[in-house]
C-alpha cells in the first residue's frame, strides 16, 4: 500500500511542478521584451513585473522538486514505528513523516506530511500499529505503519 500512496503523492507533486513550470515559462516569455526596441513605460513595467514573478516562482519549483526527491527516497524505506519515511495510516488520515505536502486526499483519506522538526513529531516518534496518537484536538488509532 505504501508504494501506491507514495506514487499518488509523487503524481500530485509532479502536476504541481508542471503547473509552476508553465507559469515560469509564461513569465519568462513576458519578461523577454526587447528593451532596446521599445520606449513604452507600460511595457517595461510589465517586463519588470514578469521578471519579479519569474524569480518568485523559482522557490516553489525547487521546494516541489526537493519534496519529490525525498518521497522517492522514502519508497525504499520500510518501518514498523514512526520515524523518517514512515507512512502511518489511521482511520481518517495517512501521515508521511519527513516531508511537507500540499493538501491531498487519497483513497478517501487526507494525506498529511509531518516534517521532522514539527513539535508533533517528537511526541509521535516510535509509535507503532495499535498505538493511539493525539494531534491537535483529535485522537487517532494507528492502523498500520510502513
Amino acid at each position: 500500500m505504501k508504494k501506491d500512496i507514495l506514487d499518488a503523492i509523487l503524481k500530485t507533486l509532479q502536476q504541481n511542478t508542471t503547473g509552476v513550470e508553465q507559469e515560469i515559462d509564461t513569465q519568462e516569455t513576458n519578461a523577454g521584451i526587447d528593451t532596446e526596441a521599445t520606449t513604452d513605460l507600460d511595457a517595461l513595467s510589465q517586463r519588470d513585473q514578469a521578471t519579479d514573478i519569474y524569480n518568485l516562482m523559482q522557490q516553489p519549483k525547487a521546494v516541489a522538486e526537493d519534496t519529490a526527491a525525498t518521497v522517492k527516497k522514502y519508497q525504499g524505506i520500510s518501518r514498523d514505528a514512526v520515524g523518517p519515511g514512515a507512512l502511518v495510516e489511521t482511520t481518517e488520515h495517512f501521515f508521511l513523516f519527513g516531508v511537507v505536502l500540499p493538501p491531498l486526499e487519497i483513497n478517501g483519506k487526507k494525506v498529511t506530511g509531518v516534517p521532522l522538526d514539527a513539535p508533533a513529531y517528537a511526541n509521535l516518534e516510535g509509535k507503532k500499529k495499535g498505538d493511539e496518537i493525539h494531534l491537535g484536538e483529535a485522537d487517532y488509532l494507528i492502523l498500520s505503519v510502513e
